[in-house]
């Protein structure tokens, strides 16, 4: 488990902790925000933490 301050997308519901996590990782520059967004935390990073 690798967790670094969350981020995510800006066309997904979503935010990401996880480094591990495959869709936290594969999100495009262009779309990729720090922070939570206010969104609910990936379910990938949440089997992963």
């Amino acid at each position: 488990m690798a967790k670094k301050s969350p981020w995510h997308s800006v066309k997904a519901p979503v935010y990401h902790d996880d480094t591990n996590c495959n869709t936290g990782n594969n999100i495009e520059r262009e779309n990729l925000r720090s922070g939570t967004g206010g969104k609910a935390k990936c379910s990938e990073c949440k089997r992963l933490g």
